[in-house]
């Protein structure tokens, strides 16, 4: 899919450096990076994991909606659209907490109210998928086509290119993608349970890596057709978009680097680019062994020795999981507004098999195309790219 005709006219972000994208890309690129902490939140029943948690003073219920409103507060704001225009927008929630965070605050509360009572099973009855959508929609006011995409820690990435295919199709008139993932016992436990969880610190493409620490947050990304008029000091692009699902494997897209090399490829392909035309990686570098080492592989095997610099932001921010996609893209969006490629944290020692370093200071963002990758449980994939005009 070629979506060169489609404008990223806002964004918002909700993230553990801030609460909104320009403070977050500002306390990133000063270096103002606290590593994930112990009891980041209340409610976390088990201080065992350490978290990069969003700051609240209260529930998580009122915390996740705060995180949810000031995203699309800021990306609406952003793109100064009427109140007829965000009723005639599609809506489209990537998440995984979201559609559990209620069920798990109901147990918690029980718990802590009858401390002298066995505790209940965890319900996890679903109240549809679409509960969070739906109230979004009426809040707001969106009235066009309303979506829900829960697929882990690509939900969101694969919501823009999704909602970018039907923009281009001229099926939807504008798109409000929204990834919202709160910080849940569930998820913590989950991972750990996996034997994917970190518990000293997140290593992306680092040696000594052994896995990932999970953060939280809320990011917002509007998708309009391009406009010529707009009066924004840049422009941006959403281009190029791919999906890939390879069923080969419930947990890893591969150890040798092809399948990431082939999704790349096919967006570079899609947006009519060669590799030396990328200036920046945004990658998805969780810190799992070997989801990096694919990563990392694939995009050595795609472009050698002009290897652009590669970033991946999860040693600041935390594994938003499904929040991931818009999150990371808005926070990255307001790097390349300031002018710069924010650096990486969290890494020290190169690992002989994937061979090369992430960014490791900031570097100038110079217009041109960013790339966008997403690599998840099932060998989910998506990539995409950000063009700075």
């Amino acid at each position: 899919m070629s979506t060169n005709g489609i404008q990223v006219s806002g964004w918002g972000a909700v993230t553990t450096l801030g609460w909104s994208a320009p403070e977050s890309a500002e306390n990133l690129l000063a270096g103002k990076v606290a590593p994930a902490c112990f009891g980041g939140a209340p409610y976390l029943i088990n201080n065992e994991f350490k978290s990069f948690a969003v700051p609240y003073e209260g529930n998580p219920l009122d915390k996740a909606q705060k995180m949810l409103e000031c995203a699309l507060d800021e990306a609406i704001a952003r793109a100064e659209l009427s109140q007829a225009e965000i009723a005639e927008a599609s809506l489209f929630i990537g998440t995984t907490g979201g559609l559990f965070i209620r069920n798990e605050y109901e147990f918690t509360e029980e718990v802590r109210k009858n401390p002298d009572k066995e505790s209940p099973p965890i319900s996890c009855r679903n109240r549809g998928p679409g509960e969070v959508t739906q109230l979004v929609a009426d809040k707001y006011g969106i009235r066009g086509m309303a979506f829900t995409l829960s697929m882990a820690c690509v939900s969101s990435s694969h919501a823009l290119v999704v909602a970018a295919r039907l923009l281009e199709q001229g099926k939807i008139r504008r798109a409000i993608v929204v990834g919202f993932e709160p910080l849940l016992n569930l998820t913590l436990h989950g991972f750990a349970s996996l034997l994917l969880y970190d518990y000293e610190q997140c290593r992306p493409f680092c040696a000594t890596r052994s896995g990932m620490q999970i953060g939280e947050g809320a990011g917002v990304l509007i998708l309009e057709k391009y406009k010529k008029s707009s009066s924004a000091k840049n422009k941006y692009k959403f281009s190029g978009g791919y999906l890939y699902n390879d069923n080969n494997s419930l947990t890893s897209a591969g150890l040798d680097g092809e399948l990431v090399k082939n999704v790349v490829g096919q967006t570079l392909s899609l947006s009519r680019l060669g590799a030396a035309d990328i200036r920046g990686i945004k990658a998805h570098g969780t810190g799992t062994k070997d989801n990096d080492l694919s990563e990392g592989l694939g995009l050595l095997k795609l472009f050698g020795e002009k290897l652009p610099p590669v970033v991946s932001l999860k040693g600041a921010l935390g594994h938003a999981l499904g929040a991931a996609g818009t999150m990371e893209t808005a926070v990255w969006l307001s790097c390349l507004e300031k002018g710069v490629v924010p650096k990486s944290f969290g890494f020290s020692h190169v690992d002989p098999q994937i061979g090369f370093a992430p960014a490791l200071e900031n570097k100038p963002a110079t217009n041109g195309a960013y790339l966008c990758t997403f690599f998840g449980f099932g060998a989910t994939c998506t990539s995409y790219l950000i063009v700075k005009e």
